[in-house]
């Protein structure tokens, strides 16, 4: 199933459709992993270490708070990154993230996606980009603020989100994402 939805580096951004495909090819101890990246946007290196340090999810509040040291991004201006519109059963979403194993290497997890991209029958192949692209370009094609989107994805002001404007989502599909992202509390109408 080749959709076409590639932003302008080559990445490719899932459709529901193709997300729930997905999840299901991913064995389960994983699964978790990838629908945790997801929701949350983080890029891969982030994910490891929130893995590492739980303390930055904050139950209370239903955020994830990183700090300077969880980004350690070269042109990285921000103090600390506030990851928040999670859904509600994001704490029982987080304990089993903690409970899976540790998210493997970036090298073993981009053969890990591309191995269950082709069991699900995913063109072009999902790569480590993917979770972070996708759900970036869903809340900017559902009319989330940009500014809340870059916060929320620690990028620069400067940084723009133009390369997901090219994205042609189908009636159909906006209908399945504006779904997804208001189940997920991060849409709220």
């Amino acid at each position: 199933m080749d959709n076409g939805l590639v932003t302008s580096d080559g990445t490719k951004v899932l459709t529901v459709e193709e997300y729930d495909q997905f999840i299901q090819h991913i064995p389960e101890k994983r699964r978790v992993t990838f629908e945790v990246n997801v929701i949350t946007g983080l890029r891969y290196i982030e994910l490891q270490r929130l893995y590492d340090n739980p303390s930055w999810y904050s139950q209370a509040r239903n955020q994830i708070i990183l700090p300077a040291e969880a980004q350690k991004k070269v042109k990285q201006k921000l103090i600390k990154r506030t990851i928040d519109r999670l859904p509600s059963t994001f704490p029982y979403l987080f304990k089993a993230f903690l409970e899976a194993p540790r998210p493997p290497d970036r090298t073993s997890w981009n053969r890990n996606l591309s191995r269950w991209s082709i069991k699900a029958n995913i063109e072009p192949k999902i790569g480590p980009k993917t979770p972070r692209k996708t759900i970036e370009s869903w809340m900017l094609k559902c009319g989330i603020p940009e500014i809340e989107i870059y916060s929320r994805q620690g990028h620069d002001p400067v940084t723009s989100l133009r390369h997901y404007q090219s994205l042609s989502f189908t009636d159909y599909e906006m209908r399945d994402i504006e779904k997804r992202l208001t189940e997920w509390g991060i849409l709220r109408r």
